[in-house]
């Protein structure tokens, strides 16, 4: 069995849309911005990333869903739009809504806060217990009697000040992702979306290609999630952008918001406005500004790459 090892994050099929035609990317490692050429084949993952070893349909189960399912279906839609499909029907909306939503939450930076999420309790109940049954725990949790510097020991790691990170599994992954994307596709597709098609400017995309703009008021960029957002942006080829509006920026809240949602999910409120240099410099700006390790851009756009990313070597 042809068992695939290296796992993308940003699919091959949107990497085309922002490479040469036959196929290269550049690409800009982050943070020593180190800049190469890349075939997108080769692009945009890691290895082994949902592998699930001695599954009986083979560890790299999900990473196979992925490309005869919700992406094959995505690369169909994308395809529609780059026509001049806008807006799209309510059935094609919700899929590429699953498809951004799914995209916020595949890559390994999403695992880390897991961890650092599962660490954070197990040291918050770790912090309640007393120092003989903290000895007792740590013990059973090693399966063994612990020595006084063992113990010790694991206090020291449970409360660094770095905090704790307890690993998760590409399965624990894969199990949030089928918990928790329905919900985030849902309050995506209850925005009014806005196609942003662009003529002389060009986006880039990224290994986190969601981003997420705050509202402009004090503390509000504390704690932005997908449903308090004012903007959520997503680069869907070098020529095309989406931005998911707020649906109750400015609403009256007398306004039947119902209504409203319904509406906006349906698409009837969706519209387009023309790409211009500050939208492509805002969107560029704050998708290098949320990648974890890399950016992608066509190899002709380097002069769009944001100043303080571009490749320095």
């Amino acid at each position: 069995m042809n068992v695939a090892k290296y796992h993308h994050i940003n699919p091959q099929f949107v990497l085309r849309r922002f490479a040469t035609e036959d196929e290269w990317v550049r690409v800009i490692r982050l943070p020593g911005r180190t800049g190469y050429s890349s075939l997108v084949e080769n692009t945009g993952g890691e290895n082994h990333l949902y592998s699930i070893p001695e599954h009986p349909s083979g560890s790299d189960v999900f990473e196979k869903a992925l490309g005869s399912g919700l992406e094959g279906e995505t690369s169909a839609i994308f395809d529609r739009v780059r026509d001049g499909e806008w807006p799209l029907p309510q059935d094609a909306r919700d899929t590429l809504a699953e498809f951004v939503a799914l995209q916020m939450l595949r890559g390994p930076e999403r695992r880390r806060q897991m961890e650092s999420a599962m660490g954070e309790i197990v040291s918050k109940a770790a912090g309640q217990l007393s120092k003989e049954d903290f000895a007792r725990w740590a013990s059973d949790t090693a399966g063994r009697p612990l020595t006084d510097k063992e113990v010790e020991e694991r206090r020291a790691l449970i409360f660094s000040p770095a905090g704790l990170s307890i690993p998760q599994t590409a399965r624990d992954h894969i199990e949030m992702m089928g918990e928790t994307t329905g919900e985030v596709a849902g309050f995506l597709a209850s925005r009014p979306w806005t196609l942003v098609p662009f003529t002389d400017r060009s986006l880039i995309t990224s290994d986190a290609p969601v981003s997420l703009v705050a509202h402009k008021q004090p503390g509000s960029g504390l704690g932005v999630g997908v449903r308090t957002a004012r903007l959520v942006l997503y680069p869907m080829s070098r020529s095309i952008g989406i931005v998911m509006r707020d649906p109750f920026d400015g609403r009256n809240p007398t306004d039947d918001l119902r209504n409203f949602v319904e509406k906006a999910r349906s698409g009837v409120l969706d519209d387009r406005s023309p790409g211009t240099a500050d939208i492509e410099r805002s969107m560029n700006a704050r998708t290098a500004a949320h990648a974890v390790s890399n950016i992608y851009h066509h190899p002709d756009d380097a002069e769009f790459v944001p100043s303080d990313y571009r490749e320095t070597q």
